[in-house]
């Protein structure tokens, strides 16, 4: 089978209201637009055949729930380094906490990412990675068995 993408990401959220903000903004400037909306259960944004699903995390005292708050990070892919630019410029207009700005990271030859925290404090990433980022990231995957 040829891998085939991602069918959704749904990401769980302690403070749904300050979420909704924040990812409106920052899904429509990725340019995704919004075609679900129901503030008792969750919000949900699309492009293409791409689908980002937010809802409300699971009360506190729960022993077991997918509803429960966060990830380690969440990752949006950049074509160019202009575009982790736009999307550094728009946390700054919105006042998103930023970890670390627009920069070169270690992990690929080229690797340009920014990160910040949501409202939650969970982290989300943009980075662009060229194509000599990528050849390294095949000759390190012919590398693990």
């Amino acid at each position: 089978m040829e891998f085939a993408g991602f069918g959704h990401i749904n990401l769980t959220v302690s403070d749904y209201d300050a979420c909704v903000r924040f990812y409106d903004r920052v899904m429509r400037h990725l340019g995704m637009r919004p075609y679900f909306d129901f503030p008792q259960f969750s919000r949900a944004w699309f492009v293409d055949e791409y689908m980002f699903v937010i809802g409300h995390a699971a009360p506190a005292g729960d022993r077991f729930s997918q509803w429960r708050t966060g990830l380690h990070h969440l990752s949006f892919r950049a074509r160019s380094r202009a575009e982790v630019d736009s999307f550094h410029a728009l946390l700054k207009e919105i006042g998103a906490k930023v970890v670390h700005g627009a920069e070169e990271g270690p992990f690929w030859p080229g690797y340009y990412s920014v990160l910040c925290e949501d409202p939650d404090g969970t982290r989300i990433e943009m980075n662009y990675i060229p194509r000599e980022g990528w050849d390294a990231v095949a000759k390190a995957a012919d590398l693990v068995k």
